[in-house]
């Protein structure tokens, strides 16, 4: 009975605190954004999601964890930043701290100060560590003197090789200025079954590409800003957002890292046009290396409470 009342407790505060649920549709997503209104709607979430956040919101903003407890602590979540700090470094602490406050909710905290521990991990202390289970994969992050840095490793090191979109991490992926891959797949088990097949083209593309699976009952408006049919699904698109660029994938084409790589390439060399929505007239004279467009075609401020904001680079 005690494990029933926590689980239900932590799904009502997470539709009642949590910010980045708060959405029922993309349309009334937006309303509420722009009417400054506090009011909660329901989100999509899943079990898996839910328990997650409540395992997470029920530690400590940052877990003491000792020589023993390291290995379990690492994947105690699907992005675990542990730190390696001396005991007497208030300084260190303190920075570490405050950036866990503010991602408390979407990732687990813990910092180690056993010199034992120090020594068999091989780490020098200040140091940071992210573990993405899931993934596999383990980055360093040194200079926690550097708000800002610290700020942007967080961010950063916690991005999937292919990440799972929701309201509160789009404007995150968008703010890194390179093209986003959008992959729909309706269930959970297409989109897994999509990640794994796509995941050596997303690894070996991940400085250059922002690849992410969407449940289209999270973004219902955004297939057909996408030139996709929402009816047609698994569907997927590149938007380009440097020069505000659209390229539906294939229907049909089978979604491996080799097809989607291959089909880039023809992207990438100019053989295959932008998406052009209805009724617009646009030409293009630069397709292939350096790419501008003489009409800009813009889905910018159709995707309720995002902004897209880049400094503009040729990465197509």
């Amino acid at each position: 009975m005690l494990r029933v009342v926590t689980i239900v407790l932590a799904f009502h505060a997470l539709l009642t605190i949590t910010k980045a649920w708060e959405h029922v549709s993309e349309s009334e997503f937006q309303s509420t954004l722009e009417d400054g209104d506090g009011m909660i709607v329901v989100a999509f979430v899943n079990a898996r999601d839910i328990l997650s956040w409540a395992n997470r919101v029920q530690r400590p903003t940052v877990s003491e964890v000792g020589s023993t407890e390291l290995e379990d602590f690492k994947k105690a979540d699907e992005t675990v930043f542990l730190a390696y700090i001396d005991a007497d470094d208030e300084t260190s602490k303190s920075a570490f701290a405050g950036v866990a406050g503010r991602y408390r909710e979407e990732f687990s905290f813990g910092v180690t100060t056993d010199a034992d521990a120090l020594a068999a991990e091989g780490v020098k202390a200040p140091t940071i560590t992210c573990h993405k289970p899931l993934d596999g994969d383990s980055l360093e992050f040194t200079n926690l003197a550097d708000a800002g840095a610290l700020e942007k490793f967080i961010k950063e090191a916690s991005r999937p090789v292919i990440g799972e979109l929701l309201p509160h991490n789009h404007q995150r992926f968008l703010d890194r200025g390179w093209p986003m891959v959008y992959v729909f797949a309706t269930t959970e088990a297409e989109r897994s079954k999509i990640r794994k097949e796509l995941n050596k083209v997303a690894r070996n593309q991940y400085e250059s590409l922002t690849m992410v699976t969407v449940d289209p009952l999270e973004f219902p408006l955004l297939p057909a800003k996408l030139g996709l049919d929402p009816a047609a699904l698994p569907a997927g698109a590149v938007h380009q957002l440097s020069k505000d660029r659209i390229y539906p994938y294939p229907k049909g084409r089978g979604w491996t890292s080799s097809e989607l790589q291959s089909w880039g390439l023809d992207v990438w060399q100019g053989r295959i046009k932008p998406w052009t929505p209805p009724g617009a007239t646009t030409t293009y004279d630069d397709l292939g290396g350096r790419i501008k467009a003489t009409q800009r075609v813009s889905i910018r401020n159709n995707i309720p409470g995002v902004k897209i904001r880049v400094g503009g680079r040729d990465e197509l």
